[in-house]
């Protein structure tokens, strides 16, 4: 696995079982290392280890992944031009504890960081000077995931899921642009090592009997992976029949094994989807109100009596669409913020959590994505991208819970996107919006009981300002682009259906369900050619 000079492999997660199995194979096959991880004494353990053996010493980079400053120094250390970095292993991260709504917004936002918030840095700063060395180890890297990024299960694995639907959505897609320039990407998937011994629950009640991973197994089969140049690894027969599987599995048949664990067979049968029917008109936030498919939902909300707070950055145009519907005889409250900003989201997050006319529905629709391949993408713009479309969902989601469960009732709409699907060119945004399509289901089956619901809405192609703002023209036929009014109707009729997930058009509807049974190599391929190179 060495090539005319020793490869410089990264490890981060080197404190943890498979961490500490990856930095082992790895130092045994001629790499040298840098280890990175949480608990600085378990670090210079294995650093004084490996020592023994060789006789040469291992950087140690101790820090949490969830702190900025811990998270500058490890890419910093993959940006410097000497004893530059070959191969980046980001390893697994500890798992979450307490679920949604138990969660706080501080415990919940620090997960997504050290999980995803790191991969998305790391990867962005060790890629283009790999690109540009292409070490014949070979170089990239390997992420780690999990069962619960391709099924949706409840509770606190369910939100680790989530982020892992992102860094395996990220990591696939990375590794069709990149192979190109001689690295491989790989994103492995373990069963995890803390679940019930032989057993892992599907949606957290239908016993699979999936042996617990062996650490140095996993390591092992994720770079021969790598080395072959395979995007995704799954070790072991169960666990990949069961990740073959999950895209095939619709969410109703989810929800009715999830239920099955809380009553008989007819009460999980009705509970295939959530809470139908309309609510009655109430106070609905909306995020990126001012235009696309924001406004439009506001006009919808306001014509059916719903009192609305809309939010965006900017205020002439928002204080304009407030204008107009409040000629609808509905209150409009205008809150300017920016949501790539901490401030921008406590701001919307405190008056999402008021109790003082309490928000009834909540709309997360603020995003945008960045233009150019992710290598040439400023990081500043990545990040914002991720505080937008994925941070500011969890925070201002984690905001509304607590009160709409007690309240028993309350209706949250993730706009996601048909993209969530795809792993598109490079793309950060597909990889969000799978984490916002995925964090959606894993509530819907948290939640169940509580009268509240949560709904993704996945919209493909739609006339709004959106390409105009990449500097993009509208392509493709037009038959593949529907009015924001269309997708706005479909999805408001899905929510009262009670369904998780809203795919608006046949097309589109067509296009996911073809998704559902491509082989994943193809469709990354396919995904590549058609993607629009967005960042």
């Amino acid at each position: 696995m060495t090539g005319p000079t020793p490869r410089r492999t990264l490890v981060t997660g080197a404190d943890t079982d498979l961490g500490r199995a990856f930095v082992r194979r790895l130092h045994a096959a001629g790499d040298e290392l840098v280890l990175a991880g949480g608990e600085r004494a378990a670090l210079e353990v294995l650093a004084d280890e490996l020592s023994a053996l060789s006789g040469s010493r291992p950087e140690v980079l101790p820090g949490d992944l969830a702190d900025e400053l811990d998270l500058d120094l490890v890419v910093r250390r993959l940006l410097t031009g000497t004893r530059p970095i070959d191969l980046l292993v980001v390893g697994p991260t500890p798992p979450s504890t307490r679920a949604l709504p138990e969660a706080d917004v501080a415990e919940v936002r620090a997960a997504l960081d050290r999980s995803a918030g790191a991969v998305l840095a790391l990867l962005r700063a060790a890629l283009p000077g790999m690109i540009s060395r292409r070490h014949p180890g070979p170089g990239g890297a390997i992420t780690v995931t999990g069962p619960a990024g391709f099924l949706p299960v409840p509770g606190p694995a369910g939100l680790d899921g989530a982020a892992q639907a992102y860094i395996a959505m990220l990591t696939e897609a990375l590794a069709h642009t990149f192979s190109r320039d001689g690295l491989a990407l790989t994103t492995v998937c373990p069963t995890p090592p803390h679940v019930e011994k032989e057993r892992w629950r599907l949606a957290g009640a239908m016993p699979l009997h999936v042996a617990p991973p062996d650490a140095d197994a996993v390591a092992a089969a994720a770079l021969a992976d790598h080395a072959a140049g395979r995007a995704l690894c799954v070790p072991g027969v169960g666990p990949r029949a069961l990740v073959g599987v999950s895209r095939l599995v619709p969410f109703p048949a989810v929800r009715v094994a999830a239920g099955l664990r809380r009553g008989s067979l007819p009460q999980a049968l009705r509970g295939r989807r959530g809470p139908r029917g309309a609510r009655p008109a109430g106070i609905a936030l909306v995020t990126g109100g001012s235009s696309g498919i924001g406004a439009t939902y506001a006009e919808h909300l306001a014509s059916a009596g719903h009192d609305l707070v809309l939010v965006a950055r900017d205020a002439i145009r928002l204080e304009e669409v407030a204008d107009r519907l409040r000629a609808q005889a509905v209150r409009v409250d205008v809150l300017v913020a920016d949501l790539a900003t901490a401030a921008g989201r406590a701001k919307v997050a405190e008056r999402v959590a008021a109790a003082e006319r309490p928000i009834d529905l909540l709309v997360n629709n603020a995003g945008f994505a960045t233009a150019g391949e992710f290598v040439d993408t400023d990081p500043a713009a990545l990040r914002a991208n991720y505080e937008v479309n994925m941070a500011a969902v969890l925070e201002l989601t984690a905001a509304a819970l607590p009160g709409m469960v007690a309240r028993g009732r309350g209706d949250i709409v993730n706009i996601s996107s048909v993209a969530g699907f795809l792993p598109g060119r490079g793309s950060v945004y597909s990889a969000g919006k799978s984490y916002v399509t995925a964090l959606s289901r894993t509530l819907a089956l948290t939640l169940v009981d509580t009268g509240v619901r949560v709904m993704a809405l996945c919209p493909g192609y739609t006339r709004t300002e959106f390409h105009a703002r990449l500097g993009q023209e509208r392509s493709g036929p037009e038959w593949l682009w529907m009015d924001a009014d269309e997708v706005v109707a479909e999805g408001m009729a899905d929510l009262e259906a009670g369904k998780a997930v809203s795919v608006p058009g046949a097309v589109y509807k067509t296009i996911v369900g073809v998704t559902r049974v491509m082989p994943r190599a193809l469709l990354r391929a396919l995904a590549a050619r058609s993607a629009s190179g967005r960042g």
